[in-house]
């Protein structure tokens, strides 16, 4: 006949493999969630990125149309130089066409910086998309990796479960609803086998009159946490 020490040693050890495998079950999704978190944010780095070369070439485009503006302008202050009616006038034209050219010469380097940040900011573009497909990659490898183990370890489970509850048939009836309310609430925490000269559970010391019961193959609940104690196998 199995006694209650022997009982509540199985039931312990059976609530922590029920306790792992749903640690494991839950870990799969939470996997899966990550690297679908991992994936939205790489969507989200190529929508960044694409923007910024949006607006680079943007303002790349408004540069070179302002300098093609300028040269005509500088074009048709050429014209009106050879044309001009004095002196005064002439040196006006004159100083004017000097000005645009200066600002024109600035335009060219800015225009030129811009189109090698473009570049910059293109090659950011395709970088991202890489990283976007490596990481969706590995979301479908996350998947499938997933989707076997989870089969895997819900067959383990029912098998587990079934164990559970022919384990559970030799306990006491006076000692079945607190046991259900312990486990429910609990899990393998509802269990507290004896440490030395404490509980294991919450190491709190134990009377010797509580270790003689124990180990006796007695009922006891840690006065501490209210845990169900049992004595270890030597």
């Amino acid at each position: 006949m199995t006694t209650l020490t022997e009982t509540l040693r199985t039931l312990h050890r059976i609530h922590q493999q029920l306790a792992d495998l749903q640690d494991r079950l839950a870990r799969g999704p939470r996997q899966i969630k990550v690297t679908e978190a991992n994936v939205k944010k790489c969507e989200a780095d190529i929508a960044t990125a694409k923007e910024l070369y949006k607006t680079a070439r943007i303002s790349s485009d408004e540069r070179q149309l302002q300098l093609k503006q300028r040269e005509a302008r500088i074009k048709d202050l050429q014209t009106k130089l050879h044309g001009a009616n004095n002196n005064k006038e002439y040196q006006l034209l004159k100083d004017q066409i000097a000005a645009d050219q200066q600002a024109n010469s600035v335009l060219s380097d800015e225009i030129l910086e811009g189109l090698e940040r473009l570049d910059a900011l293109q090659e950011n573009v395709k970088g991202a998309e890489v990283v976007l497909s490596k990481t969706k990659d590995e979301l479908a490898k996350v998947k499938a990796r997933v989707d076997e183990q989870q089969e895997r370890l819900e067959s383990e489970l029912v098998r587990v479960q079934s164990e559970l509850a022919e384990a559970e048939k030799p306990l006491p009836e006076e000692m079945r609803a607190e046991y259900n309310r312990l486990v429910k609430g609990r899990g393998a925490d509802a269990f507290g086998p004896l440490d030395g000269g404490t509980c294991g559970g919450c190491f709190t010391m134990l009377s010797p009159q509580t270790i003689d019961q124990l180990r006796l193959n007695k009922l006891v609940y840690c006065k501490s946490c209210g845990r169900l104690m049992y004595a270890p196998e030597e």
